[in-house]
């Protein structure tokens, strides 16, 4: 068998115990608050009740600035906690995060947006001589996985402070929010909560309660889910190709006599190298180790991009540690065989997804004067395995190549993925 190795991811009223001059902003906030009350049910919310010590949870002796950015986060979610119970509040961040392209409300805009709010939130953070502006400028992260040879894995990565909501499109904003500083539990003794994170609510009676929930119940709920987090500041590109959800109508088939030789194309061996799990909690976490697909295809004088995968990536294994470092057989469709190979290109990333973060970027690949930009959740910008985002481009599936190969082996300091065709 041949094979070819390539090197390349915080009033259902305001509490009028806030002092000083905040009184007369408490009453501005009072008057125009809507007349519709906050729904405390709880939709499809296990109430599985936190356990554990969340400044325990925080810490990571082997990154320094990811404790730094725990700490924000949680500093973050005191300082707005008590105000999900307004429906003023809810609304706003509801309303910021639709009009984002990545179901997320940047907290620095609250100062145009919802001046009061912003201000409550840093009159909160004072108090630990913080402001949403100070952690702004020092929330940062210094990737842990980088290549001295590939300077770009080694710049410091800028985050903002943000809400991220995963089931906004999903949510009865009317019921209330959830939220969370987004500090994961420790499954080291539980397998069933990994990656569940610490959540707060309140009952109708103002009462609050502490669980930890995962991404299934994200799934489920129409309760909103208020998910503090370190978000990738907000930029403009210059080219953005549309992403359609589902394969436009008029693209042409798969060429079938093409198709005699080669069917489709499919993964089979996986590969963590020692050391690069993006997983950065106990021994016991396993790297979530997913891939995303995309087809860019030129026809009729205008190109097209959609996601291979439905939900726009597939995970093939959550790798145990302790496999690091050696082959995983894990056998996962790539794409199909779509001719002719000079008008389709497959764009293809792995990475280490997160359900309880913000998008990154995760592929940037420009075809035919158009740019592909797609992202999804990873905890770092650096979670990706298998390409520099920005690299991409040169990095499309090989589809030509395999009239003479039997597999080609993608491989870096990272990762190993390696490509079959299936006939």
């Amino acid at each position: 068998m041949k094979k070819l190795i390539l090197s390349g991811l915080i009033l259902a009223t305001i509490s009028i115990t806030i002092i000083g001059c905040n009184k007369e902003k408490v009453e501005t906030v009072n008057e125009n608050i809507s007349t519709r009350k906050i729904d405390y049910t709880l939709d499809q919310i296990p109430l599985l009740e936190n356990k554990q010590d969340i400044n325990q949870l925080m810490l990571n002796p082997n990154d320094k600035d990811e404790e730094k950015l725990n700490n924000y986060l949680y500093e973050i979610g005191l300082a707005t906690k008590d105000l999900i119970k307004n429906e003023e509040f809810n609304q706003t961040i509801i309303g910021m995060a639709k009009k984002s392209d990545n179901q997320t409300a940047y907290l620095l805009d609250l100062k145009t947006e919802a001046p009061i709010f912003f201000n409550i939130i840093n009159e909160n953070l004072a108090k630990n001589n913080l402001s949403l502006e100070r952690i702004a400028e020092d929330m940062t992260h210094n990737p842990l996985t980088g290549n001295p040879e590939y300077p770009v894995t080694m710049e410091i990565e800028k985050y903002v402070p943000a809400i991220f909501i995963p089931n906004l499109n999903a949510l009865d904003d009317n019921k209330q929010p959830l939220l969370s500083p987004n500090v994961e539990t420790d499954c080291s003794q539980d397998s069933e909560i990994e990656d569940f994170i610490i959540t707060w609510y309140f009952d109708k009676n103002g009462n609050q309660h502490e669980i930890i929930l995962g991404e299934q119940t994200s799934l489920k709920t129409t309760n909103p889910l208020f998910l503090i987090d370190h978000a990738i500041p907000k930029k403009k590109e210059n080219s953005i190709i549309i992403v359609e959800e589902n394969r436009p109508d008029n693209l042409p088939s798969v060429n079938e006599d093409d198709r005699v030789v080669i069917d489709y194309f499919e993964s089979r061996e996986i590969q963590i190298k020692p050391g690069y799990g993006q997983e950065n909690g106990s021994l016991s976490n396993k790297s979530e180790f997913c891939v995303s697909t995309h087809r860019l295809l030129y026809n009729n004088g205008s190109p097209y991009g959609y996601p291979i995968f439905s939900n726009k990536y597939l995970k093939i294994k959550e790798i145990h540690p302790n496999q690091f470092g050696t082959d995983q057989y894990v056998p996962a469709y790539h794409c199909d065989n779509w001719t002719p190979y000079s008008q389709n290109r497959i764009y293809w990333n792995t990475y280490e997804r997160d359900w309880n973060r913000g998008n990154r970027d995760l592929i940037i690949a420009p075809y035919w004067g158009v740019t592909l930009f797609f992202q999804d959740r990873m905890r770092y910008s650096s979670d990706w395995y298998a390409w520099i985002p920005a690299t991409t481009n040169i990095h499309n599936t090989p589809l030509n190549w395999f009239g003479w190969e039997t597999s080609v082996r993608f491989e870096n300091w990272k990762t190993a993925y390696e490509l079959y065709r299936v006939e």
